[in-house]
């Protein structure tokens, strides 16, 4: 593949700029003054950027749950800008990829802090991969040097590449769904109690899915096997006492592996994803 390099990534959302926050056509200047004002004071003509807001860790790394939680973070939040799109009147989405870098990288030239530049590398991939990985990071995107800019649209010039993390959990629970599950609730041991860390929709498919309701219905019971349910809704999605009334509880003796990005600082898994039933 003819690369413009490879670019590690936290998350794949996009942050669409001019002189204000936007994504989707939602404007979200007043929840990022601060990048809003770096860009209106840029003084770069009238630009159209795509890029991504991150929260950064106390190690500098992407920090999801800290970028949900920025009102009351006190990690910095950035604006990695990795393409342009309109300078000036003029839009420049069919031009290729490398030539819209040049011209991106010249104004990056004039960026401070909010706004960085978005890092490319021409590098043989598995040294690059194990480096993404070693730093705990969720992938790579790899874009060919001739692509234009399809807004909206999937290209294969385009590659994502994620690495998720993979663990065993315990089955102790399913959301009932008809005459199945919507979702699989799932914990881990810790000292000898058990606590809950996501309830799993993702990753079934309907065999799959009806093979892992047959394996839980031997172990139905009336307790809920979780020390540390129900819990707050300060998210809006906790397990709350009225929605534990639509599980159904199972003995902790099914164990499943998931796939996900990352642990959020209260233990809980983002986006995790069910692989298969353990033996």
């Amino acid at each position: 593949m003819n690369q413009a390099g490879w670019i590690p990534c936290h998350r794949f959302d996009r942050w669409k700029f001019r002189n204000a926050v936007l994504e989707l056509g939602q404007d979200y200047s007043s929840q990022f003054r601060h990048i809003a004002f770096a860009l209106q004071n840029l003084r770069q003509g009238d630009l159209i950027l795509d890029g991504e807001i991150v929260a950064l860790n106390e190690r500098g790394r992407a920090s999801f749950q800290e970028l949900q939680n920025r009102r009351t973070s006190r990690r910095p939040i950035v604006y990695y800008v990795f393409d342009i799109l309109h300078r000036n009147g003029r839009d420049i989405l069919d031009l290729p990829l490398v030539q819209r870098r040049q011209i991106l990288d010249a104004i990056g030239t004039h960026f401070s802090d909010p706004l960085r530049l978005s890092p490319q590398f021409r590098t043989k991939l598995p040294a690059l991969i194990k480096q993404v990985k070693t730093l705990g990071l969720e992938g790579i995107v790899a874009k060919r040097e001739e692509s234009i800019y399809l807004p909206g649209k999937v290209s294969d010039a385009w590659q994502k590449h994620r690495f998720n993390l993979e663990s065993e959990f315990v089955i102790g629970g399913y959301v009932a769904h008809g005459k199945n599950f919507s979702s699989i609730i799932v914990g881990e041991y810790c000292g000898g109690d058990l606590y809950y860390v996501k309830r799993v929709a993702a990753g079934f498919t309907p065999h799959l899915r009806d093979q892992v309701f047959n394996q839980l219905k031997p172990f139905v019971t009336l307790k809920c096997p979780f020390i540390n349910l129900p819990e707050p809704n300060r998210s809006g999605h906790g397990l709350t006492a009225d929605r534990m009334k639509e599980c159904v509880w199972v003995k902790p003796e099914c164990r499943c592996e998931l796939e996900f990005v990352e642990r959020t600082h209260s233990g809980r898994l983002r986006h995790a994803l069910f692989r298969r039933l353990l033996s």
